[in-house]
Formats: structure tokens, C-alpha cells, sequence
């Protein structure tokens, strides 16, 4: 009796535990439940994790709460009570089908926010705190309008007079929308979560500036039906990272990356031992010489300084038999003198399938430009002051302001080997040399001179990477929060 005694309590007791977790879990509020006053229809959706940022820089959220107070009154504050929103987790921003922005961040102690709109409105930055609706209300720099409770604060704007009395009736609804009707439930949102970086947004083509829909354009993106747009931004160490990437949703966008990866293929870094030890820039990617010729073509302004360099040089052949990687390089920075690239400030190399198109080329040239061969694989263009080479070492083409290929190599390309080969587009510049040339003559940003070289690549089609590299042993995360 007593063992049956003993199961039946325990069975009880089992049964009593987890019926308090169930209750627990189905009682308790969501931990993104702020998020719900994200609209379903917002044309982009913006991630901000303090917590991963301050993680990086080493930093505490004191040490945020300082920051953020020294934006607010541009100056040093020694003030660093809590501004009531919890910076801890995520900060969401959007644009929304109205054409207003917003921002979303959970609440984490209401009297300490209302303290603090207290003190923006006594300082002229913020009207009074009124009640409307079931929330609290108030204006921000008279065009920012803010709606808050316990739990969330939700702001909107630019809008003023009669917009923002309709701006209200929309954020109203967004206080009290329940998640299945938010934007937690979006397209744009479901892309989103696939980021885990500090700061994280999916936008849809519709909204970016013109600049950058004529580039989308070139992949057969014009709305969000085409495509949606991922970006993000991380640090790591002493480098800055951004990635941009394309995320297709039409047929016609997934057939024009898989082009672009037919027509740009991984990079071997064959051209790695032939940079220059102190170039300014250099790019590289793997291509065949015919469709490169027709890509420079597509281009008016390529295709009529084509047409002039081929009354010199038999161009057309010359990249034709290219075949593999290409590799150039701006060896000076004379060009910030300059308004015009000058050919004698650049060195190309490249692989090339044959050298057949060397065997006439002492006959090129014209009455005012001369050819004159050096060897039977080397030729110079004769340009009055200056001269361009050009011409095959074995299998690799060359053309440039000095004769025959370097060999002596780039260290940072070299230590970053692993890296170029396999993407399909990588670019590099010194920003040191750019930036002394500069200096002179431009205002350069304290946080820009932290950093040695800029990056750009690509490893397959709609997949761009921007890095910002500083000096080995850098913070890059502190320094940027930090500096003044």
C-alpha cells in the first residue's frame, strides 16, 4: 500500500509541475511582443542589437546609456540613469506602405521614460505627456510622434498639422494589433531573422533611392515581388563588415545570377604574384575574353574609348584571347591630380589562352601613336613623354607603365590569398595612400583614418561584401562607439 501510496503522490506531483509550466508558458508574454506594432505591409524592416554591438566593443550598457546621452546633448554627460527603454534587446526600425518611418523598442521602465521626455520637453525637444486611447502620447522635435505604454514605445514621423492627427489613428492600431496581424508574420520579416549580425534590415527595391534602382535594374529587379534586399553590418575585430545581398523571388532575377556566375567564374589568383608591393588599388575576377568584350561594349562610353584604342592597338584581339583571371591594378595616386585615368598608371595582367595576336603587332600604331617591338613578346606604345608596354611572359598577358611583369608581389593580397581565390569579383585599395594625398585638401573623418583597406567582393552573383580594415589589434567596435 505504501509503494502505491508513494506512485500515486509522485504521479501527482508530476502532474502538478507541469501543468504550472504549461500555464507558465501560455500566460506569459512573448519576448518580441513590443515587435508586434510592426505594420505587416512595411516596405523594410531594420534589426539593431545593442547587446551583440556592445559584446564586440567590450562595453556595458552604462557605457551605452553614456553614448546615447552624448549624441542627445552633444556634450559629455556624467548622467547615466537608465532613459527607460531597454537597450538589451533589439531595437526595430521600419518604413512604412504610408510613407512614414517608425521605430520600435521594448519599454523597461515606464516612469524612467516619462522622467526623461519630462526633461527633453522642459528643455524645448519634446511637448508634454498627454493620455489618449489607453496610451501615453508625445512630439519629438514637433514631427516626431510618440506613442508608448508598459510594455513598448512605438515612434513615427516626419509628419505635422492634420498628417500627424491621421499619423495617430495609424499608430494606434499598431499599439494594440495583435502578432498575427503584424509584421512579425511579413516576407520581409521571415528574410530578416536569417540574419544574426548586430544590425540587420531586408528593404524592398521600391523604396531605395534611383541611383541605386538602376543598378538593381541591371538584374531585372524593379519591385519586391522581383526581389528583396538584405543588409548587414558587423564588426570583428579590427574590421567592418557589410554585406549586401540579393534575395530573388521572381524567376526572370534567379536566371540573371545564374548568368552572372556563368560569366564570372571563381577567381584562381593566378595574378597574385604580379601586384605591385604598394599599389594604390587592385581588382581581380575570372572571366573568358569574348564575353568581356561584350560586357565593355554594353557600355557607351567603354565601347566609343574602345573603338578609339583599337586605331592604336588590335584591342579586340588582345581580349579575345583572355581566359581566366584578370588582375588590375592603379599604381599611383597621380590621379588625384588628374581628371582623367591615365592609361600609364594602371598594369593589367591576365591569363591568355594563346599569344597569337602578338605576331602583327609591330605593325600597329598609326602616324601620330608609334609600336615599336622590344622582342618577339614585348612592345611598347610610344605616347611623347611616356611609354605603354605590353606583351606575354609564358601564358600571362601583360600591359602597363613599365615593361615585363613584377615580380616582386603585395603582402596584404598575399595574406588574404585564401579569401580572393573562389569569389567571383574582389577589389581592394590602400586607403592610406589615398587618404595622405587627400588630406591636404579634404576634411577626412576622424573614424575613416582608423582603418588601412577597404574591401569589396563578391562572392557569387547578389552577394556583395564591403569590409573597412583597421590595423591589426584595433577594437574597431569600441573605436567607433567611443569616439567623440
Amino acid at each position: 500500500m505504501k509503494k502505491k501510496t508513494l506512485l500515486i503522490t509522485s504521479i501527482a506531483i508530476v502532474v502538478t509541475l507541469v501543468a504550472t509550466a504549461v500555464t507558465f508558458f501560455a500566460l506569459r508574454k512573448s519576448g518580441d511582443a513590443y515587435a508586434n506594432c510592426l505594420p505587416y505591409d512595411a516596405t523594410s524592416i531594420t534589426r539593431l542589437d545593442a547587446k551583440s554591438f556592445l559584446k564586440a566593443a567590450k562595453l556595458g550598457p552604462k557605457d551605452l546609456l553614456d553614448l546615447l546621452r552624448r549624441i542627445r546633448d552633444n556634450e559629455d554627460s556624467n548622467d547615466s540613469k537608465s532613459l527607460g527603454i531597454d537597450v538589451m534587446r533589439p531595437i526595430y526600425g521600419f518604413s512604412s506602405a504610408s510613407g512614414n518611418f517608425g521605430i520600435v523598442a521594448a519599454m523597461d521602465d515606464i516612469d524612467d521614460f516619462e522622467a526623461y521626455l519630462e526633461e527633453e520637453s522642459k528643455a524645448g525637444r519634446a511637448s508634454e505627456i498627454t493620455s489618449q486611447r489607453g496610451f501615453s502620447w508625445a512630439t519629438v522635435g514637433e514631427q516626431w510622434l510618440l506613442a508608448f505604454d508598459k510594455e513598448k514605445v512605438l515612434a513615427m514621423g516626419p509628419a505635422v498639422g492634420a498628417a500627424q492627427d491621421q499619423l495617430r489613428n495609424e499608430m494606434a492600431r499598431l499599439m494594440e494589433q495583435e502578432r498575427k496581424d503584424s509584421g512579425l508574420q511579413s516576407a520581409i520579416y521571415d528574410e530578416l531573422k536569417r540574419s544574426d549580425e548586430p544590425l540587420a534590415a531586408v528593404v524592398a527595391p521600391e523604396i531605395l533611392p534611383d541611383a541605386s534602382n538602376t543598378f538593381l535594374k541591371q538584374f531585372n529587379i524593379s519591385s519586391m515581388n522581383d526581389a528583396l534586399l538584405r543588409i548587414s553590418l558587423e564588426t570583428d575585430d579590427n574590421e567592418l563588415e557589410m554585406d549586401a545581398d540579393i534575395i530573388a523571388k521572381s524567376p526572370a532575377v534567379k536566371d540573371q545570377l545564374n548568368r552572372i556566375n556563368q560569366l564570372m567564374r571563381p577567381i584562381k589568383g593566378s595574378q597574385l604574384n604580379y601586384a605591385h608591393a604598394d599599389n594604390v588599388a587592385w581588382m581581380a575576377l575570372n572571366i573568358q575574353g569574348s564575353e568581356l568584350l561584350d560586357v565593355l561594349r554594353s557600355n557607351q562610353s567603354v565601347r566609343t574609348a574602345l573603338i578609339a584604342l583599337n586605331l592604336v592597338l588590335d584591342l579586340d584581339r588582345i581580349i579575345r584571347a583572355i581566359d581566366g583571371d584578370v588582375a588590375l591594378e592603379l599604381t599611383t595616386t597621380d590621379i588625384f591630380d588628374n581628371s582623367d585615368i591615365q592609361i600609364k598608371d594602371l598594369y593589367l595582367t591576365a591569363d591568355v589562352a594563346n599569344s597569337d595576336f602578338l605576331s602583327d603587332a609591330s605593325t600597329w600604331g598609326n602616324q601620330l601613336i608609334g609600336v615599336q617591338a622590344l622582342s618577339q613578346q614585348d612592345f611598347a606604345v610610344n605616347l611623347g613623354k611616356s611609354s605603354v608596354y605590353f606583351g606575354v611572359d609564358k601564358s600571362t598577358l601583360y600591359i602597363g607603365g613599365e615593361r615585363g611583369l613584377t615580380k616582386g608581389g603585395n603582402a596584404y593580397l598575399d595574406d588574404e590569398r585564401s579569401d580572393i581565390r573562389d569569389s567571383r569579383f574582389y577589389a581592394t585599395i590602400a586607403l592610406p595612400q589615398v587618404i595622405s594625398r587627400l588630406g591636404a585638401d579634404e576634411k577626412i573623418p576622424d573614424a575613416v583614418n582608423e582603418f588601412q583597406r577597404l574591401v569589396f567582393e563578391m562572392e557569387d552573383a547578389g552577394e556583395f561584401k564591403l569590409k573597412l580594415i583597421a590595423p591589426r589589434g584595433t577594437n574597431i567596435a569600441r573605436e567607433l562607439l567611443l569616439s567623440e
